[in-house]
C-alpha cells in the first residue's frame, strides 16, 4: 500500500481493494505481481527495505502510544479507541476547534 501510494491516491485505492478482495489467497509472490499490475509498483524488490522501516517505525510509535486497535485516533492528545460515526467525530472536531477560537 505505501510503495502504490507513493505513485499516486488512485493506485493506492486499487491495490487496497485488490488486497481485500484477495486476503484469504495472499501469497508473498502474489502481492508482488499485484504490486506491479494493480499499484503500478515496478520496482518492488528494491524500495521494499526501506518501506519495512518506515511500517516498522510506524509500530514502534503505535506501541509507544498504546495503540492496540485500528482505527485509534488522537484528537487533541486525547485517545480515542475504536471507530466513531462520521457525525460525531465531526462533532468532537467541530468543538476542538470553537475551543481553539477558530
Amino acid at each position: 500500500m505505501r510503495l502504490a501510494r507513493q505513485k499516486s491516491e488512485a493506485q493506492a485505492d486499487k491495490m487496497e481493494e485488490w488486497l481485500f478482495a484477495n486476503q484469504a489467497t495472499l501469497t508473498p509472490m502474489g502481492i508482488k505481481a499485484a504490486a506491479r499490475d494493480v499499484g503500478g509498483v515496478a520496482d518492488f524488490d528494491a524500495r521494499y527495505p526501506g518501506v519495512l522501516e518506515q511500517v516498522k517505525a510506524d509500530a514502534a510509535l503505535g506501541s509507544l502510544l498504546n495503540v492496540r486497535a485500528t482505527p485509534t485516533f488522537f484528537i487533541n492528545g486525547v485517545k480515542i479507541d475504536g471507530g466513531l460515526q462520521p457525525q460525531f467525530l465531526d462533532a468532537i472536531i467541530a468543538h476542538e476547534l470553537k475551543k481553539a477560537g477558530r
